[in-house]
């Protein structure tokens, strides 16, 4: 999987994704490779719509001035009843070689922003806990590909979103990292 965080990591986004849903698709039929072909994009609208807010509400109300935006994923395969993005503001820019910048956030939304469009695969990451799916080696190679996928197609979402409000929201012309909880090391910078 060093692969695709190379690939993460050096901005081929849309290579990592061909890449995870050409393995992915290579193993045996499973409920994982629901996420092969889907993507976020339907989720722009509202993604602006929650940067807009969220964004007013930390300059404006809260008076923070804010240097970078960090929007997280929860921990989506443990937490298969809600998936759901959480923005987070830093009045410093992040120092990406130490992830512990994380914790170091002067602002956070109070609300988050539903995810929706993969709900199968939310039905499919219980069952897959719940019935130890973990311990079929080719099952979990699925699972940790989809996660791959998910947090891949979350990027898209946050390129095309920022990219669509360049020079026309404050929040798009800041960097803006996008990852998921737990998976640290699958952070993209869009700025």
């Amino acid at each position: 999987m060093l692969q695709i965080q190379d690939l993460i990591q050096s901005g081929q986004i849309e290579t990592a994704i061909r890449e995870t849903e050409t393995m992915l698709g290579q193993l045996p039929a499973s409920d994982f490779q629901y996420v092969i072909g889907k993507n976020l994009l339907h989720l722009k609208g509202p993604l602006t719509a929650y940067f807009n807010y969220c964004y007013t509400i930390m300059t404006e109300d809260e008076e923070l001035d804010v240097k970078a935006l960090y929007l997280e994923m929860n921990s989506f395969t443990t937490q298969y009843d809600q998936w759901f993005l959480h923005l987070l503001a830093y009045d410093t820019l992040a120092n990406r070689d130490n992830p512990d910048w994380l914790e170091n956030f002067s602002g956070e939304a109070q609300k988050k922003l539903t995810i929706t469009g993969f709900e199968p695969l939310q039905e499919t990451n219980r069952k897959f806990m719940q019935t130890e799916g973990y311990r079929d080696d080719q099952l979990r190679q699925a699972c940790e590909l989809q996660e791959y996928l998910v947090i891949l197609r979350l990027h898209e979402l946050a390129i095309q979103t920022v990219k669509e409000n360049k020079g026309k929201a404050p929040w798009a012309n800041i960097p803006v990292f996008a990852g998921a909880h737990d998976y640290e090391d699958l952070i993209f910078m869009i700025s």
